[in-house]
Order: structure tokens, then sequence, then C-alpha cells
């Protein structure tokens, strides 16, 4: 496990290797933040068998931290979901499964693949990097002009399909001259003028290609191989705003959101190289280049080499620092800034520990095995590689029955509660029961079962409309609540039984006595008890034309769908209000002192006609 704290305490800044099973981190959160929520994965390393792949949450806990010789370098998740590292001693690319065993190879067909960087697609295509000594004539940049002949180290792209068929390929040499290397010893027998180190595929197909030895940047075509534009170096297609620095010794660039370039800029060459993240804004119609924002090392440092940038999905950043080492603990470092270019946090390694790069994966994106990784642990999982929740005899668990308790695992790794003591006497066994306990004795009526019973009376077949009506139940009142067509409901909880119910409509008792029973256990369920009031049906007459103004849902025949005393115009305060009207059949007339406003012309509805009247006034300015 690695060593997780805040960075407040004196790291020993050790000039030798940590020759152990995992490396020692340090994690900086600054006050009341963290990082943004994902998975941070990278492998610092101290030389190729000393490489320690690492994940870590957004709280800086290192999930996984592992040594892994001659493996790691270029960790990261690829656009198909996989995780996938640079074998550095088989030299060749490798693509794992969720406990980082090897599942596939991948090599560069005809030439050495490079360790740079690998994008494999969603439609499992793989572009790779891929390197070739060649030898070419250099006889403008040589010092001496009889010698022109140098061994270069060509820059190769290759796409693969899923079986290793070559696609398209891409050689350096046939459309980047050799001689626009800005960082060349041209005195020596072999150069590297390209040291291409990270490329990108586009929307399109085009491919966007990081130089670092010719501090460039080019856009691909990818269906003719020419260069759509170039940027930085001797002879880019942009000029560089006034206010705007010129990067140098890029790595890691990205297109963002069509025209803004995301890179890590390490700053050699530079008066006072100092290494920094950077953005630019593209004017592509101008040629221009413009800073928009910069990250710049935290200690002012400079990197030599690596180096990787990401912008996040919360609008953040995050930077892995290369080579350039924290004053303090004197390694290399991983920093995320929040969208406001704020710093969140530092992951510091140990020193002359330094990681190419890092990336940030989304919650639930991370294709590695979840488990316990103690071996003497109950649950242990050999193939899990993230550290999950390991239980041992005594930890709390679940095992499954909602009528134990204290469960707990037992010495055989099981998991064991005790029975709950289901007390019969004072629990319910019927399902159907707002108080079913699981637990109580089957077949046994403990009578303390609850049914909440809905209750609905009808008042349509009175001569007016009642102001209150009131359930009455053993002698005991329950007022209902108004609802609509002529309607009160409410609803009560009760016991096994048969009950006894009337209903009374402003104080006075409907002659009708209504029973219902609750067996034990209940068959079906309960269903509404309904009664129609002076009537001992359980609906009143009424209308079932919905087109109708006498309409009623609860309505068990038709006979007021042609008028009758309980149609008319409701509103009191009408001229023809009706006291006995239960349904509105639009007739009321009000007078011009009517309480309604709205009311534009006094039917006693706010209907369509009022919205037209009001469009004749609407735009004129009021007095």
């Amino acid at each position: 496990m690695a060593l997780i704290a805040a960075c407040f305490c004196l790291f020993p800044q050790v000039a030798h290797a940590q020759n152990s099973s995992s490396v020692d981190l340090e994690v900086e959160l600054e006050p009341g933040n963290t990082f943004a929520e994902g998975w941070i994965i990278a492998a610092p390393r101290f030389s190729s068998n000393l490489t320690y792949p690492i994940v870590l949450d957004h709280l800086g806990n290192a999930f996984h931290n592992e040594i892994n010789p001659y493996r790691g370098f270029s960790f990261e998740q690829q656009p198909n979901g996989k995780l996938t590292w640079f074998a550095t001693q088989e030299g060749h690319w490798e693509v794992l499964d969720s406990s980082l065993q090897v599942t596939t190879i991948i090599d560069f067909d005809g030439a050495g693949s490079d360790f740079h960087d690998l994008e494999v697609q969603p439609n499992g295509n793989a572009l790779v990097l891929g390197k070739e000594i060649i030898e070419v004539n250099v006889e403008d940049s040589v010092p001496d002009p009889t010698n022109p002949l140098r061994s270069i180290i060509d820059c190769l792209i290759q796409e693969q399909d899923s079986l290793g068929t070559v696609l398209w390929s891409w050689r350096g040499s046939e459309h980047i001259p050799p001689t626009w290397c800005t960082h060349c010893n041209w005195s020596s027998n072999l150069l590297d003028p390209y040291h291409h180190n990270a490329f990108q595929v586009l929307e399109g197909g085009d491919v966007l290609l990081c130089l670092r030895n010719m501090d460039l940047v080019v856009r691909i075509n990818k269906a003719t191989g020419d260069l759509v534009w170039a940027l930085g170096g001797p002879f880019s297609d942009f000029t560089f705003d006034a206010s705007t620095e010129v990067f140098r010794h890029p790595h890691d660039a990205q297109l963002i959101e069509g025209d803004h370039l995301l890179l890590f800029d390490n700053g050699t060459g530079k008066p006072s190289p100092v290494t920094r993240g950077v953005e630019y804004v593209l004017d592509l119609s101008e040629g221009v280049a413009t800073q928009l924002q910069e990250w710049v090392h935290p200690d002012g440092n400079y990197a030599s080499s690596q180096g990787s940038i990401q912008r996040l999905e919360t609008g953040g950043t995050l930077i892995s620092w290369g080579t350039a080492s924290s004053d303090e603990y004197g390694g290399g470092l991983i920093t995320e800034y929040a969208s406001s270019g704020s710093l969140c946090g530092s992951i510091c390694f140990p020193s002359n520990h330094f990681t190419y790069r890092a990336r940030k994966v989304p919650l639930g994106e991370l294709p590695m095995r979840q488990g316990c990784r103690e071996e003497l642990a109950c649950n242990y999982d050999a193939a899990a590689v993230l550290d999950g929740v390991c239980e041992w005899p005594g930890t709390a668990c679940d095992d499954g029955n909602p009528c134990t308790e204290g469960d707990v695992v037992n010495g055989d790794c099981g998991c064991q509660g005790t029975a709950i003591d289901p007390g019969s006497n004072a629990a319910c066994s019927d399902p159907s029961a707002l108080n079913f306990n699981p637990c109580a004795p089957p077949g046994v009526d403990g009578g303390v079962c609850q049914y909440e019973i809905s209750f609905r009376a009808d008042a349509t077949a009175m001569a007016g409309l009642p102001e209150t009506v009131t359930l009455l139940i053993e002698d005991n009142p329950y007022p209902l609540t108004q609802g609509g067509f002529g309607t009160w409901s409410g609803s009560l909880l009760l016991g096994n039984g048969t009950w006894n119910y009337q209903f009374m409509a402003d104080g006075v008792l409907d002659s009708v006595q209504r029973t219902f029973s609750l067996p034990w256990p209940l068959p079906n369920g309960v269903g509404e008890q309904r009664g129609c009031i002076g009537l001992s049906a359980a609906a009143c007459p009424g209308c079932t034309d919905p087109d109708n103004a006498a309409f009623s849902p609860f309505a068990s025949s038709d006979v007021l769908c042609d008028g009758g005393q309980a149609v008319g115009c409701t509103a009191e305060e009408a001229v023809n209000y009706s006291a006995v009207a239960i349904f509105d059949d639009g007739s009321c007339q009000l007078t011009s002192e009517s309480s309604c406003p709205q009311d534009l012309d006094g039917d006693g509805i706010v209907g369509v006609s009022d919205v037209l009247e009001l469009l004749m006034f609407f735009g004129s300015f009021c007095p």
C-alpha cells in the first residue's frame, strides 16, 4: 500500500532507487479542495525496471500502487476503453484486461515501435508510432557541406486493424524536411530531427502530430499525407500574437473545441526555461495563434523531457510535469487545476522518480477489477488489482435474511445473524397490511394488522350540495375532503373485522347504514368504500357523457344528461345562481360588480372570449 498523507511533512530526498513493491507518494490537497471525481492513473519510475503503475481517487487515496518492471510507460486508457502500456524490454504495446493481464500485443509492422504514443479507436483500429534509421542529405544544415549525409531517426505512423493488417501509413521525411529541426547537433552522425512524441486522431480522420525537436505541431491530411498547417518551428503557417509566448520542445499537443490547442511546453532553449502547460486559440483564417491561459510549474522548475496535459470534463486541467522536480520532494509531480485556474492539489513523487504521462479516467469507466487483495481475508479476490473492502471474522455483513440481526462474518467466513423474536402476539403476517412483518410466523393472526381504507361519498343525489360531509364509523366522526363532481373523500387505518359506517351531510345523518368486512388474511386487497348519500347505491345517478355539462366519472346512469335540478349556474355571485345546481352548465350571468376581474365579458366564465377581448388592447398605452 502507498503512503498517503498531507504534504506538510518533509520527505527525505534520497538519491538512490526505491527498490520496494510500491512507490512512496505524498498528496497535497489545497484547503477545502479535492481532485475532480474520477481516477488519476500514471506510472512514476526510477528506471525501466523500477516502474510503478498507480491509480488514485479524487481524495488522493491510492487503490493501486505496485512495482511492474519494464512495464507501465505511457500507462493510459484508450478511446475504446481498454488500458494499455508500453513494454520497454519487448519493445511493443500491450492491451490489458481488468486484472492488468496482457490480452493483445500491438507492434509496428516493418519498423521499430516508438514508445511515446498509441491510440486504439472504438472500432478496434490502432494508430501506432514507429521509428526507422535512414540516411538523408542535409547539406543545407551541416557545417561541412562536403559531408552532407547523415543518419536520422525517421518519424513513422501506421494504422492497423484489429488483426494487425496495415490500413494506412505515413513517413515524416516524405512530408517534413529533417532540416526543419531546431534542436539538432548537425555534427553528429545520428540525428533525431523529429522526436515524435504524441499524436491525436481528429474528427474527420486528420492527424495532429507533435514534434519535439522541431518545436512543431502539424495537422496531417490523412487522405493525402500532406500538411494542412504547421504551427511553430522555422516554417510556421501561423504567427504568434505579440503578447503570446512561443512554445519550445512541446509534448502532448491536442486540439480541443476545434480551434484551441492544448500542449505541454517544456521550454527548452528559452533564456530562462520554465516548464508550463499552455492553451492557445488558433485563428485558422488569419493564421494567428493567441495564448489563452497557462499553468507554470508550481516551483518554477524546468523539465528537460517528458510531460503531459489533459482537459478534464469539469473544465479543469491535469498536468504531469515530466522531469521537472518539486523543490520539497525532489521527484516529479502531477497537479490538477480547477476550471478557474486555481490549484486543487498535487501528487508528489520521491527523488528521481518521474512519470511520462498522467490521465484522469471518469468514475465508472476504469476497466480494473476492484476487490479485497488481502490473501488471508474471507473475500480475497486473486484477480483484483484495485483495493476494495476486505471482510474478516467479526466484520459486519448482511446474510440476506430480514429476520436476523447483528449479522457478522463468522469463523468459517460465512455471514450469520441472530434470529429476531417476532413477538407473535404483536406481529402482522398479512402481506396486504401496511404493518406487514415478514418475520411474523405465517398463518398467525396477531390482531394488529392495519389496512388503509379509502372512503368516497357522492352527494349528487341530494337536493343541493352540502358544505360539509363527515364519515361516522363506530360512532367516531372523521371529516372528509371535498373533491370534484360533488364528491368527498378520505382514508382511515382500520384493523380486521366488520365495520359499520354512515355519512353525515351538514350534520344530518344519512339514513343508510353501510357495512364492509376486513377478514384475516385479506384475500384480494381492499377496495374503495363508496356511497351515494340518500341512496343505498355505491354511486349516484348522473351523466356518463364526458361532453355533457352534467358529466361525472362516478355516475351510475345518464338521468341527468338532459338537464335537471342538478344542472345550472353554480357561481354564487351570479344573478342566476342556483342553490340546487351541482354541475355548472355555463349559464351564469354576472353583474358589472363581478368579483372576477378576469371575466372581461361578464358571462361568469374566464374563457376564449375574454382572451380575444384582451388582445384587442394589446400594445396600447395605459393613461
